[in-house]
């Protein structure tokens, strides 16, 4: 032990103001102090987070009770989520080695300049034909390094700020380690735009983590939330096939879904084509842009949160 104590770092003495080593005390590597301390605040972050969506889902349990076992039918095709029509890395950013869903929300929240434009077509519930019928489009923004907030706005029908129908934002509050999943919690239809109908807004926390499957890179997701996902569990799994492909399967609380994406411009493209199929609403076709924004776009969300109030 003697020596070897020039390479420990001892809790105690720190705290206590002695020079390490100091007799009495048991010895840690630093390693092991900073790899507890960090696990310390995530755990911390975590917590918090599952403390705020235990409230949001609390305050619409009541709704819920004498809602449908549906979604509102504009909620059926496509999230205005993170990770929703285009892959995302764990840092947030664009990339085809990354998780990607259709319906549901992935833990890799988009921060500082980022921007998506995203136009979709499908079909309402029950509606199986090939007219998609369903028409959305989705403006995303990201703001900030640590934590990192997204915020949306979903647009049907015409692409115009009156046709709006969904404010959604996440805050990742977790960073993805190495045993420790991406964790985030968020709002999705915050301003309840989709009123009349039941199990629209949503509170939500959501998890994702990447894991290696004979030798491939997998992303699992799996979340809870009320509203429009019924106040059920969600979950999904993504692959990428290659860097211009990438397959997902996802539950969303009400249906089964399945996707392809590609992206013409290779792993790091700005463009992404989605084919995809929802188990009760049918066929989906989408193309989304992401690209930099300037922070002062923020300035922007004012002024739209006013229009959906209207």
């Amino acid at each position: 032990m003697t020596g070897m104590r020039h390479e420990h770092y001892n809790i105690a003495d720190e705290a206590a103001g002695f020079p390490y080593p100091f007799a009495g005390f048991e010895f840690f590597t630093l390693e092991e102090v900073m790899l507890t301390r960090s696990v310390s605040k995530s755990l911390t972050s975590l917590a918090i987070g599952v403390l705020v969506v235990s409230a949001g889902l609390s305050n619409s349990a009541l709704v819920a009770l004498n809602a449908p076992n549906e979604p509102a039918t504009q909620y059926a095709t496509i999230a205005p989520l993170p990770g929703a029509g285009t892959a995302l890395n764990s840092l947030g950013k664009p990339d085809g080695i990354g998780a990607i869903q259709t319906n549901i929300p992935v833990a890799y929240t988009p921060g500082q300049d980022y921007l998506s434009l995203g136009a979709f077509n499908g079909n309402h519930i029950r509606e199986f034909d090939d007219s998609l019928s369903n028409g959305s489009g989705v403006v995303a923004l990201g703001l900030g390094k640590w934590p990192r907030f997204y915020a949306s706005a979903m647009l049907v029908s015409g692409i115009v700020f009156t046709e709006s129908k969904a404010v959604s934002m996440q805050l990742q509050v977790v960073n993805e380690q190495a045993r420790v999943p991406a964790f985030a919690f968020g709002v999705q239809d915050a301003l309840n735009k989709e009123h009349e109908e039941f199990n629209a807004r949503a509170y939500y926390g959501v998890a994702t983590k990447s894991l290696l499957v004979a030798g491939r890179k997998v992303f699992a997701t799996l979340g809870y939330g009320s509203g429009r996902f019924l106040n059920k569990p969600f979950g999904g799994i993504s692959a990428p096939l290659n860097n211009l492909l990438n397959l997902a399967v996802e539950y969303d609380g009400f249906q089964m879904n399945e996707a392809l994406a590609y992206r013409p411009g290779g792993r790091y493209g700005n463009v992404t084509l989605l084919g995809a199929y929802n188990n009760k609403a049918g066929p989906l076709a989408g193309v989304t842009f992401t690209g930099k924004a300037p922070t002062s776009l923020w300035l922007a969300l004012p002024v739209l949160f006013l229009l959906q109030g209207r």
